[in-house]
């Protein structure tokens, strides 16, 4: 059949010569269809076999996290209670500094 010049079945042609070779053929024979075959469940398998390793890393990533935002919280927690102790102390020294009212003092 000769090649036609029409531009959609000239382009179709030239797509189909681009994409001959193992999977896309003419006449797609079984060897080169189960060759493909093959070769996509290796690519399958492989991705699976990687696949434990990358979800054990996405684990441990998420623990990670977790852990450093209780520790963050924490932190925060312990300078909030840090900061009542010390302000109570500064409270208590400052009414031990000044000197006890007066009884006239009180009746005004």
């Amino acid at each position: 059949m000769p090649p036609t010049t029409d531009k959609i079945s000239f382009s179709y042609t030239t797509l189909n010569r681009q994409l001959e070779g193992l999977v896309w053929n003419a006449d797609l024979s079984l060897q080169d269809a189960s060759q493909a075959a093959s070769q996509r469940r290796q690519a399958i398998n492989e991705a699976r076999a990687s696949r434990p390793r990358t979800a054990q890393i996405e684990r441990e990533i998420m623990i990670a996290v977790i852990v450093l935002y209780a520790l963050i919280l924490g932190s925060f927690a312990a300078l909030h209670l840090y900061g009542g102790y010390v302000l109570e102390q500064q409270d208590r020294a400052k009414q031990a500094a000044e000197p006890a009212p007066t009884a006239s003092e009180v009746q005004r």
